[in-house]
């Protein structure tokens, strides 16, 4: 009897069994940082040190139908960390290159902003809740988990380098609140890759607005970006610009009028990166329909060089100095400077 059924066993695994699904093809992928931060803020408390251990593991999940769709989907099991369970929608990925991200969609304004460089490690002081400067041009692109955002084939529209995308989200059941509710949204968001002699040149630029429902409520989303990247051999230079009204809907509601603007060189030399960065941001967090306060603003200069110890394996030495000002005064807790010693190991 064991025969018969390793038989039947050997049979099922290399010829499948009618009507029985197939599982589709599933990666496992993530990152673990272990170093040593420290920080030395502008009050009169010593300097602060201590040890920081970041993880990140995620799974993606994809299979291909016999026209050549591919359907993929995922999700975060640790973040940073913390233990997580954050799922991914549907995105379609079709034979001509394009996409098409469901349910769980993003905003295409967003998908297509500049990210300047910027020093590494887990590094920096902690702003204040009451600072409600940006942290980087990407204070934008609201959207709701209901909703699609549609990336083009690369050269579209016939124009060699462009890349584009359309992003639109609903929650027509939303009703009035105090704190507001978020309606509908949509955004657009545009790359456009050239050169000039020797240089790589990328132009990214986005805009979204959403539309909200809440008692006294004068202003809706609308933001802007625009950035530019220029490439020469192992050296690169980034800049980039945000600004617009955004809505803030959690338990202290307001409406923000916000801009940041990011610069930002990396160089690669063998096996070691060198990267600086700089950040100035400002931002409102009024009261629905009260007058404009004085901004918040957040600035901060950071560097960071990362050595290849071996494949996959990465130390980093990070250094940030930082000024956090809340309605045009300085607040000494989140101002001052930090750095960061230690290493990643991705898989």
């Amino acid at each position: 009897m064991k025969k018969e059924l390793l038989l039947a066993s050997a049979l099922a695994g290399s010829l499948g069994l009618a009507g029985v699904a197939e599982a589709a093809s599933m990666s496992l992928s993530g990152s673990h940082s272990v170093g040593v931060a420290g920080s030395d803020s502008d009050t009169t408390d010593a300097a602060v040190k201590a040890s920081t251990i970041q993880s990140f593991l995620s799974a993606s999940i994809s299979e291909t139908t016999d026209a050549g769709v591919k359907i993929s989907s995922g999700f975060t099991i640790i973040n940073e960390g913390t233990p997580s369970v954050n799922a991914s929608g549907l995105t379609l990925t079709f034979t001509d290159g394009s996409a098409l991200d469901l349910v769980g969609a993003g905003n295409a304004s967003d998908s297509h902003d500049i990210a300047p460089p910027a020093g590494g490690g887990e590094t920096g002081l902690t702003y204040t809740s009451a600072n409600n400067a940006p942290g980087g041009i990407d204070f934008g692109g609201a959207s709701d988990a209901v909703g699609f955002e549609y990336h083009s084939a690369a050269d579209a529209l016939g124009i060699t380098g462009l890349k584009y995308g359309i992003s639109a989200s609903f929650n027509d059941e939303a009703t009035t609140a105090a704190a507001g509710a978020f309606d509908t949204g949509y955004g657009v968001g545009v790359t456009y890759v050239t050169s000039a002699g020797d240089t790589s040149i990328t132009i990214g630029a986005g805009y979204s607005g959403s539309d909200y429902i809440g008692t006294s409520l004068t202003k809706d989303e609308a933001v802007g970006h625009a950035g530019i990247s220029a490439k020469t051999g192992d050296l690169t230079v980034a800049a980039a610009f945000g600004s617009g009204d955004t809505v803030d809907i959690t338990t202290d509601p307001s409406q923000n009028d916000m801009e940041a603007t990011e610069m930002g060189i990396s160089y690669v030399s063998g096996d070691m990166t060198f990267k600086v960065g700089y950040l100035t941001s400002s931002g409102t967090d009024n009261t629905y329909g009260a007058a404009v306060a004085t901004k918040d603003e957040k600035q901060q200069t950071s560097a960071s060089v990362d050595y290849v110890i071996t494949s996959g394996v990465t130390g980093t030495i990070g250094y940030k100095d930082q000024e956090s000002k809340n309605e045009g005064t300085v607040t000494n807790a989140g101002s001052g400077s930090s750095w960061y010693i230690g290493a990643n190991i991705s898989f």
